[in-house]
């Protein structure tokens, strides 16, 4: 950081380094300076995007079957090769290793015009280079670098990214797969790990193992990050998964049976392992909510020319109100989804620090956009979406994976929540124990000042100034919206920290109504100022305004209205009723009713 640091937003003005626009909303604050104008494609980055969105479209008709991959549950070698001829194996790697050394929102665009063919095929490029070898990219040495990136940017490798175990989830810490160190410096490797992608075809496979560390003379173990090759002896696969969806995707558990590996496979630093696999996942959850954009485009497309198509009573059904209703929608929420993840990858190239916030919303809300918005397409295209000869019902088996793999979306709900909620319970440690009412009266006279400065702070929240000064006049009532919710938000967050304490880390009722409404409000945001952008516009035809305006409307009354929700639930809802029913539930190992008895 220079001396030229904007302390309160933390924005370094030359180098454009600033921090999580997400945790700034936790906060009740936002730096208009990093999100207008909206960061729409350079001429530069235009004209690769359509070259190479054209390459992968074409090569897409005539060689990706996406009926056929799913029927066999196989994607062919001659497909994967010619995905690598494109340069789709090696996105991100630097030209110096063979790469297309393409930046965020090139990556992300490039991807989503995979996902919008075939979620298999989309799966199979995401888990060989989104998280299979995304490690070896952040973390590797030159000389590791050099070893394994030219074979697997071209393809001739594919990557594997080994973490999840059959008793580790979510919960990534709790791996039990261990790396012993050797007295020559090498380690052996003993575990099992579950559901991996590319398992079966891979050759290169990053592994998270426990290994061994010494600190205040006892032995604890941490997290490590290792680099293993399929030709190790002790390396051994599963049968392959017979999945719901993605089928052609190759899913196998990897056994590994006192596999020696050498010291120089080491990824990073040992006992960094742990921090290491959540870069590689925040990276992951972003081309994931990029390829639920394409998705959704090609599910709006099919549903549309259905609808104009598909006539009932005299006219075609998308005359009819409750259909439109369907379109709207859908087309709506392609729009924010898009808007989050461009403002997120355009931000994470000016500089943006710790975006793993953003990420995990693209995710979740990219996820959930794309399950809901193929349901409504299918429910469009009524009894041909159920059957098998349309692509329908094969969408749907693709994209309800989303929704669980690179972190559930109830997990990344918490750590949205728990992770933005930390810097505002550091700014509430000066008040000590004055953030429990009842100690502060005990001594007013000694906690009045402290008291003041927080009453002060609480009180410009509550006046919640208008925030978004930058947004187009058309726009003016949606910002002021905006600016009053994120002053509500940031109370909340407040009164949440001072009434559970530390004890908000086990309570997930208020964390997912946070996390929702953070949600909310990025969406907004992002969507405000990218409309914003195409007003302002002069070579954007009328029409092509109107409708982004329209889509806009739509996408903030939606989020105004679960964020208000979700804002009332925070004080008024079943929480401990839920928790009471819940408990029932398992107690009776379900139901537990019949209407013979009762």
């Amino acid at each position: 950081m220079s001396e030229s640091k904007d302390a309160k937003y933390n924005v370094d003005q030359e180098g454009q380094e600033f921090d999580s626009v997400v945790g700034s909303l936790f906060f009740g604050e936002i730096n208009e300076d990093v999100i207008f104008p909206f960061p729409h494609f350079s001429e530069d980055q235009v004209e690769m995007a359509k070259e190479m969105c054209s390459a992968v479209s074409k090569y897409g008709e005539d060689a990706i079957d996406g009926e056929k991959f799913d029927e066999e549950a196989k994607i062919p070698d001659e497909v994967i090769r010619g995905l690598a001829e494109l340069g789709l194996c090696g996105l991100a790697v630097p030209e110096e290793y063979g790469g297309m050394q393409l930046d965020y929102s090139l990556y992300s665009r490039v991807f989503a015009e995979v996902a919008s063919m075939d979620g298999s095929t989309a799966t199979m490029l995401g888990a060989h280079q989104s998280i299979g070898y995304r490690a070896l990219l952040n973390e590797g040495t030159p000389e590791q670098k050099e070893k394994w990136l030219p074979s697997l940017a071209s393809g001739e490798k594919l990557a594997s990214f080994c973490l999840t175990e059959p008793g580790s989830g979510s919960d990534a810490y709790s791996i039990k797969t261990k790396a012993i160190k050797n007295d020559d410096g090498s380690f052996t490797i003993t575990g099992q790990k579950l559901w991996i992608t590319n398992a079966g075809t891979a050759e290169f496979y990053t592994v998270f193992c426990k290994t061994d560390h010494e600190k205040d003379g006892k032995m604890v173990e941490k997290i490590s990050c290792f680099i293993i090759e399929k030709g190790m002896e002790g390396v051994s696969f599963g049968e392959k998964e017979n999945k719901m969806g993605i089928r052609a995707s190759e899913t196998r558990a990897v056994y590994f049976d006192k596999v020696k590996v050498p010291a120089e496979n080491v990824l990073g630093e040992l006992g960094k392992g742990f921090k290491i696999a959540m870069n590689v996942l925040n990276s992951g959850r972003l081309s994931l909510g990029a390829g639920c954009v394409g998705g959704m485009k090609t599910i709006l497309k099919m549903a549309t020319e259905h609808a104009k198509g598909r006539k009932q009573f005299g006219a075609p059904i998308s005359d009819f109100g409750l259909i439109q209703q369907k379109l709207a929608f859908m087309a709506a929420r392609c729009y924010a989804t898009e808007s989050i993840v461009y403002m997120t990858t355009g931000n994470m190239i000016k500089g943006m620090n710790d975006y793993f916030l953003e990420t995990a919303i693209c995710k979740v809300y990219g996820s959930e956009s794309l399950w809901t918005v193929v349901d409504t397409g299918l429910q469009i295209a009524a009894g041909n979406g159920y059957m098998k000869e349309y692509p329908y019902e094969r969408i749907m088996r693709d994209s309800r994976i989303n929704l669980i793999f690179e972190g559930t979306n109830e997990i990344l709900r918490c750590f949205l929540a728990l992770s933005g909620m930390k810097g505002p319970s550091d700014s509430l440690k000066e008040l000590g124990k004055v953030s429990d009412v009842s100690s502060a009266l005990k001594d007013p006279i000694k906690s009045l000042g402290v008291l003041s400065d927080f009453a002060k702070k609480r009180i410009s929240k509550m006046i919640a100034s208008r925030a978004l000064t930058k947004a187009h006049p058309e726009l003016e009532e949606y910002a002021n919206y905006f600016s009053s919710m994120m002053a509500s938000f940031a109370i909340q967050v407040e009164n949440t920290l001072i009434k559970h304490g530390k004890k908000i880390i086990g309570n997930e009722y208020p964390q997912g109504r946070l996390s929702n409404m953070a949600t909310e409000l990025y969406v907004m945001l992002c969507v405000i100022s990218r409309t914003t952008s195409i007003l302002e516009k002069d070579d954007v035809p009328q029409d092509k305004k109107d409708y982004v305006l329209g889509l806009t409307k739509i996408v903030i009354k939606e989020s105004r209205q679960n964020f208000v929700a979700n804002l009332k639930e925070m004080t008024n809802n079943y929480d401990k009723l839920t928790a009471e029913v819940s408990q029932a539930v398992c107690n009776y190992d379900g139901y537990g009713l019949d209407i013979i008895n009762y």
